[in-house]
């Protein structure tokens, strides 16, 4: 009887226990329930709220990341919060302001579609089929093809105004230019912009050429022109060719017939120098602009500095900056028929060094400069003065298929070649100098070749 009521008094004890336990439990679930539904309507009441304060221009209550990409035409703004992001969308292509997922993408992410100040750029086609091109040829069946210097394709292109008679821009000559016979082609500027030559009724009385500039990023042509010139003249390193470069952003470009210089940033081209002369030309070694004005004067400018100099009468060949000094080689022709030219070098200060009349053949070198006058050749450094004796020629070899005299620059020495007589045989006289301080080293007299 005793064990009996033992048991039963165990039994009595558990079940309170477990009954017990089954409260504490229900306590705790409760307890739970009530903490996520605190957290839920919490978390509710939070993003209410930034709703309320995204609606009045506010930022999210709880900011847990920060982030402002920037693009070409524009930025996207990004405040992080408890699952939502504030997104303020400030660019040409999208302009909203939105609440997105904290795991969504910017939208619009990699599309640009920049707005223009011309209205009547075309708009390229798009939806076409991109022709085989396992040679990486640089045109195939009226589809243009970019490649970088890695030779991996930035994008395509094709002809809008004709079928085929589209191309890479070549750099336009003028008559004012040193060398009228070079063909150079227009390069890919930045992995990104390129100068596109399009044509209507091409080799015909009523052909029209249209000189697009093309965003590859934005597939977009963003500036047209009648033409375009080079800055830079440089050379694939591994194809070898040369083709034509900007200088800095800006270009050189022709509108109703005249000359300026944009710029492009971005994406976005806007006007540098307006277009208000007959000629433009880079020069690579002063990084200055010769122009010349709508009344045949010519001027040099200063991109940086905006500034130009006080004009010149004659044609302004080249420039030079030699010990902080800035030199001008000018020209005059005896008619606008002539390809005889009288040259002039100007210091900084606006003076004609040369002192001399009907100076032609005028070349320059790193320490010195030479030209011939009256039959004589004179080697002189950029103040005009005589470095070394004068030579005498033998006669003016403007039109002779044998030189009178020959230049070259070997080891630090001078060495003058000149033809010994009238006869223009293969009989020469050598001088060689010391270019540190022009001393002559050595003579060479009667030799046997031909002057090159």
């Amino acid at each position: 009887m005793f064990g009996t009521s033992s048991g039963s008094m165990y039994e009595e004890i558990e079940a309170a226990r477990n009954k017990k336990l089954r409260k504490k439990k229900i306590i705790i679930r409760r307890v739970i329930v009530i903490i996520v539904l605190l957290i839920i309507v919490s978390y509710l009441g939070i993003l209410l709220n930034d709703i309320r304060r995204f609606k009045n221009g506010e930022n999210p209550l709880i900011i847990t990341k920060y982030e402002k990409k920037e693009y070409d035409d524009g930025n996207v703004t990004s405040y992080y919060s408890l699952g939502w992001v504030f997104r303020y969308y400030d660019r040409e292509t999208i302009k909203e302001n939105k609440i997105e997922t904290s795991w969504s993408k910017i939208r619009m992410d990699d599309i640009l579609n920049r707005k223009t100040d011309d209205p009547n750029l075309p708009e390229i086609e798009k939806n076409y089929t991109v022709p085989s091109n396992v040679s990486k040829k640089n045109k195939v069946d009226g589809v243009l093809f970019f490649y970088n210097d890695q030779e991996k394709l930035l994008g395509t292109y094709k002809c809008i105004l004709s079928d085929k008679d589209c191309d890479f821009s070549s750099s336009h000559i003028l008559e004012d230019d040193s060398n009228k016979y070079e063909n150079i082609k227009m390069g890919i500027i930045d992995n990104r912009y390129v100068f596109i030559d399009e044509y209507k009724n091409k080799n015909t009385e009523a052909e029209e050429k249209h000189v697009y500039l093309y965003d590859i990023v934005a597939k977009h042509i963003i500036a047209q022109y009648q033409n375009v010139r080079y800055s830079l003249k440089l050379k694939n390193e591994k194809s070898k060719s040369e083709y034509g470069a900007i200088y800095s952003n800006k270009f050189i470009v022709e509108k109703n017939n005249l000359w300026g210089i944009d710029e492009v940033d971005k994406g976005k081209v806007t006007n540098f120098e307006d277009y208000n002369y007959k000629y433009i030309k880079f020069d690579e070694n002063t990084k200055l602009y010769i122009l010349k004005e709508q009344v045949n004067k010519w001027v040099i400018f200063n991109s940086n500095e905006k500034i130009k100099t006080q004009p010149f009468e004659e044609n302004i060949d080249s420039l030079y900056y030699k010990n902080d000094k800035m030199y001008v080689i000018a020209y005059t022709r005896a008619d606008e028929y002539s390809s005889k030219r009288n040259y002039i070098l100007y210091n900084q200060d606006g003076e004609n060094v040369l002192k001399k009349d009907n100076i032609d053949d005028l070349k320059s070198y790193e320490k010195f400069l030479v030209y011939t006058n009256d039959l004589k050749l004179y080697f002189i450094d950029y103040d005009g003065n005589e470095v070394i004796n004068s030579y005498n020629l033998y006669y003016d070899d403007t039109y002779s298929a044998i030189k009178a005299y020959n230049i070259n620059i070997k080891d630090n020495n001078l060495i003058i070649k000149l033809l010994k007589d009238k006869s223009k045989t293969h009989m020469v006289n050598e001088y060689y100098y010391n270019l540190d301080d022009f001393s002559l080293i050595k003579e060479r007299k009667d030799v046997k070749e031909t002057i090159e």
